[in-house]
């Protein structure tokens, strides 16, 4: 998906996550669920590279 942002042209990118369902129920607005977790821990390659023009590392 092409994109624009102040006269700047980027692709957005889908990263999809791994994830598991916990042993814990929790509620939010009077409505219960069940909170999933990353199945690996967080990989910093997923993460923001460049911010308008500004790398940052990882």
């Amino acid at each position: 998906m092409k994109l624009r942002f102040l006269g700047q042209a980027y692709s957005a990118k889908n990263n999809q996550v791994e994830t598991v369902a916990t042993e814990h129920t929790a509620r939010f607005l009077g409505q219960s669920y069940i909170p999933h977790r990353p199945v690996q821990p967080f990989n910093s390659k997923l993460g923001l590279r460049k911010y308008r023009g500004i790398a940052y590392g990882g």
